[in-house]
């Protein structure tokens, strides 16, 4: 077994003659990083050049880092009280690898390496070769650089520890650097310099982002304010903006990124968490694999009115509370499927979404797309729409000449499209007998092979599946293969009719304010709507709030305007003008068809109407 310094001695003479280094020979950190200098240009036999920037230059790197260096300080006043007469000196430098700020004992501030590390002398990688500030900047990782592990050897009487910086969005922020003599090498200095750094971080992370909801979190209470503790912070709406990496190693198999709902993470929703901590003296939380933590706002004097979720404020104008799928999701069964699918979603299995007509199947399908961080795209694929014989060759693609009436050039297919992204299968159970055969050998496969070629392809997508009918009793029937529908529905999803959600009003006014922004809703209108049985879900109310708009000149909504659309008596509507059900659809229909150019396709998409419906509404228009 070869010594650490014979290790060393070997590195270097291979360093010294070009050879490919031994990772075994010392730390890959290391390694790498010569390997680096060598691409820079740099001579392990050379003398590093120094650079130094000026008065001017240094006051201006301070001042644009002006709230990192201030923490940084006041960290290395506290370090320095720590190591002091062990002859260190502590340094921090920006993210360019200049020196802000220096603190040292004498004897070592005199000697030749400490008059090396003063304000404005930059430590960069690619200038300076391997050390600890510029190389720990470079990887974003604590790092100690000793003796000749350096790589120009004029740096190998001494030994550095370093450890990086960052911003409260992950970005580096600097670097804290301890240097020493290398025969004062302490195992534990490197320990104290990544405390201090985290402090620093804990610091900015409080003050950039002071606006927002910020919790500290900890499995133990005692440690929630020390700097094992987790940092995390949401916008009035529930929406994360940051965590800091300790907040991410705990959270860890969780959606901790910018934009994750509050309701990804924990298992309650943010309004009833921001309840519980504002009342509670001692709160917990519990994240969605189970762990319970204790929390408290990190900010008290910030959380007040304006920082409330919108659902939770007093008044009937209030915009509703999105939820985690982009969509209003307060419906607690819809909750339970939206946490189902933050779960499930990072081991990708096949998705099976069911769920009367209109409730929502391929809004619940991108929102699993959008959930498993996917980059590949969303391809939707309606199996009732296809004709029995060309499900294979649209699925799976074909080559030149493959069948009568093929494309020339062949076809890749929807499967290929979705590699690396998510394929929905909408109305999968309409899908033929002899079609099913085929899906199912790509969900056991992953592999598709193209009609008429000879080679199989491995593709890497999410399969979501949806449906309104009932595949057990399709089974029963012997119209749905058993075994495709166990393949299918790993992940079961039930979207809930809209007449039994109880979100109602605030998923109403969502798509109103998508219809437009300029009209309200009373309450009254929208207790009305509720008792509707809402055979058609999302998409009769889509259209039923898109009449009501067409009615409304000024003010808002009202509830006779609700029972003109939908029926119904209205006591005081006295004196009031009345419009027919049927004249106030031919008024919306013909309106519509006049701001888009008289287009039958298009009113009809709108409205989500047939064809034929536009024809008779026009012909009325005609007679009448």
């Amino acid at each position: 077994m070869l010594s650490r310094s014979e290790r060393i001695k070997r590195a270097r003479i291979t360093l010294m003659h070009g050879g490919q280094l031994d990772r075994n020979l010392i730390a890959p950190q290391i390694s790498e990083s010569w390997n680096r200098c060598i691409e820079f240009g740099l001579d392990p036999g050379g003398l590093p050049p120094v650079v130094q920037v000026t008065a001017k230059e240094l006051r201006e790197q301070r001042q644009r880092d002006e709230l990192v260096h201030r923490f940084a300080v006041a960290q290395m006043q506290a370090l320095y009280q720590q190591i002091a007469g062990s002859n260190f000196m502590i340094a921090f430098g920006n993210t360019q690898g200049t020196v802000l700020e220096t603190v040292s004992d004498g004897q070592f501030r005199d000697s030749k390496p400490g008059k090396s590390i003063v304000p404005g002398s930059v430590w960069i990688e690619s200038l300076r070769g391997t050390n600890a500030m510029g190389t720990s900047a470079a990887i974003g990782q604590p790092l100690i650089v000793h003796g000749e592990e350096h790589f120009f050897l004029s740096h190998a009487d001494v030994s550095c520890f370093a450890a990086p910086i960052f911003h409260s969005n992950g970005e580096l922020a600097g670097v804290l650097d301890a240097s020493s003599d290398c025969r004062a090498r302490h195992a534990h200095t490197l320990v104290l310099m990544q405390m201090a750094a985290t402090h620093i971080e804990n610091s900015l992370f409080l003050k950039q982002q002071e606006r927002h909801c910020m919790l500290l979190f900890h499995s133990r209470g005692e440690l929630l304010n020390s700097v094992s503790g987790g940092l995390i912070s949401f916008d009035a709406s529930g929406r994360l903006t940051a965590v800091n990496q300790r907040g991410r190693e705990i959270l860890s198999g969780l959606p901790v990124r910018p934009g994750a709902a509050f309701e990804a993470i924990f298992d309650t929703s943010f309004g009833a968490a921001f309840t519980q901590l504002a009342d509670h003296p001692h709160p917990t939380l519990r994240d969605l694999l189970g762990s319970q933590y204790a929390v408290q706002w990190a900010n008290p004097h910030k959380i007040d009115a304006r920082h409330l979720p919108l659902a939770l404020k007093p008044g009937l104008t209030a915009r509703p509370r999105i939820g985690m799928a982009g969509f209003v999701a307060d419906d607690p069964a819809l909750q339970t499927e939206l946490i189902k699918v933050e779960r499930a979603v990072r081991l990708k299995p096949p998705f099976l979404i069911l769920g009367e007509s209109g409730t929502g199947k391929e809004i619940m399908a991108r929102h699993i797309h959008v959930a498993s961080g996917r980059r590949g795209a969303f391809v939707p694929f309606n199996c009732g729409a296809m004709p029995e014989h060309l499900f294979e060759a649209e699925l799976f693609g074909y080559v030149q000449g493959a069948f009568t009436g093929a494309r020339k050039e062949g076809a890749a297919g929807l499967a290929n499209a979705a590699d690396g992204g998510t394929l929905f299968l909408d109305e999968i159970g309409d899908l033929p007998m002899s079609s099913q055969v085929a899906l199912l050998r790509f969900l056991d496969l992953s592999e598709v092979r193209a009609i008429g070629a000879t080679q199989a392809q491995k593709l890497d997508v999410q399969v979501v599946a949806a449906t309104n009918i009932d595949l057990e009793q399709a089974i029963a029937d012997k119209r749905f293969r058993a075994d495709l529908f166990y393949r299918l529905s790993v992940v079961q999803l039930t979207l809930p009719p809209l007449r039994k959600r109880r979100d109602f009003h605030a998923l109403a006014q969502h798509l109103l304010a998508a219809i437009t922004a300029e009209i309200r809703i009373t309450e009254e209108a929208l207790a009305l709507l509720s008792q509707h049985h809402w055979a058609g879900n999302l998409r009769e109310l889509r259209s039923v709030l898109f009449q009501l708009s067409l009615l409304v000149t000024d003010g808002g909504i009202e509830g006779y305007h609700v029972q003109q659309v939908l029926g119904g008596t209205d006591p005081d509507a006295a004196g009031r003008p009345q419009i027919g059900l049927r004249g106030l659809i031919t008024r919306q229909i013909n309106e519509l068809l006049r701001s888009n150019g008289n287009n039958i396709s298009e009113t009809a998409k709108a409205l989500s109407i047939s064809r034929n419906t536009v024809y008779k509404y026009m012909r009325s228009r005609r007679l009448n």
